[in-house]
């Protein structure tokens, strides 16, 4: 066992201390916002977070949108995204994923492999960009946040950076906040959303479902647990979850995904997918009004979380 899942089996062990009362305040709102729609987000961010896991059960690759496709299991997922000049991959899962889930889960869903043109890797860790190195020796270009490129593998000349798993893909695309990149008739907007690593990046695409188009996003540094960041990365993680939420509301967020979907009843939604019918709404359309309060349980299950870790 890694010293880190030590630390993180230490932390599970010890007893829970009795919430103080500011805790309870931010679990209470926590509460209160969520309702029913974000339940789920609720009882993960402020009840039982856990990390992404390899056994994490598999999940049918699947149509979400006209034009999204998820491919993974029910921690991590990658989606490609259909354009008028090829597919965009959001993440790429990890490199030992490529053959034995990512490439099967793309013709699974009648997509080719090689029309993968652009891979937008949310931030980086390996199980995001792992897959991504396949792709560029076939042709694609791969981008990232400046910020994230040099977390993992600094710039030509920098003294060398110690690095474990699968070697990162050639420096390519360096994303910047509010610039587009785009493919065909589809552009993606990055957004820095620092904390879970220096250069973490929200987005935000347009989905089209039945004839109609919504603004898609995908926040892609989510924290999943609160044992290891720095106060220093708490802070930056919690300004730029009211950054996100605030470029969301600007652009008129209705349709949420997340590349960790542990947080929002993924599987439930898929399930209501493949029973819709014609006039059924899209489960992953949660609304101009709803997907800020996913982000704001987000934040106040942090605060909670970051007054338990002081007590």
């Amino acid at each position: 066992m890694t010293a880190a899942a030590l630390a993180c089996a230490a932390y599970a062990q010890t007893p829970a201390k009795p919430d103080s009362p500011q805790v309870k305040e931010h679990l209470d709102k926590a509460r209160q916002l969520a309702g029913a729609q974000w339940g789920p987000a609720y009882q993960f961010f402020c009840v039982d977070p856990r990390a992404n896991s390899n056994d994490d059960p598999a999940i049918e690759p699947s149509k979400i949108f006209d034009n999204v496709y998820a491919i993974g299991n029910t921690g991590t997922v990658a989606y490609a995204i259909t354009t008028s000049e090829g597919i965009i991959l959001l993440d790429s899962l990890g490199a030992n994923q490529v053959d034995s889930v990512l490439l099967p889960g793309l013709r699974k869903v009648g997509l080719d492999p090689a029309q993968v043109k652009l891979v937008v890797v949310a931030h980086g860790h390996a199980d995001h960009f792992g897959g991504s190195p396949y792709f560029q020796e076939h042709g694609a270009h791969v981008a990232m946040s400046a910020e994230d490129w040099d977390f993992i593998a600094p710039q030509p000349g920098a003294p060398p950076k110690a690095t474990k798993g699968p070697a990162p893909p050639k420096r390519d695309i360096a994303l910047q906040e509010g610039h587009p990149v785009a493919l065909g008739d589809v552009s993606v907007i990055p957004v820095l959303t620092p904390g879970h690593t220096p250069g973490s990046m929200g987005f935000f695409f347009k989905v089209k479902d039945n004839g109609k188009t919504y603004t898609a996003a995908m926040f892609g540094g989510t924290m999943l647990t609160t044992t290891r960041p720095t106060p220093e990365q708490f802070d930056q993680y919690l300004t730029a979850i009211a950054h996100f939420r605030a470029e969301a509301v600007k652009v008129g967020v209705e349709a949420e995904l997340q590349n960790h979907p542990l947080m929002d009843d993924f599987t439930g939604r898929l399930a209501l997918l493949r029973a819709r019918k014609a006039g059924d709404s899209n489960p992953f359309v949660v609304g101009r009004e709803n997907y800020p309060r996913f982000l704001d349980v987000m934040a106040e299950c942090m605060h909670a979380q970051i007054g338990r870790r002081a007590q």
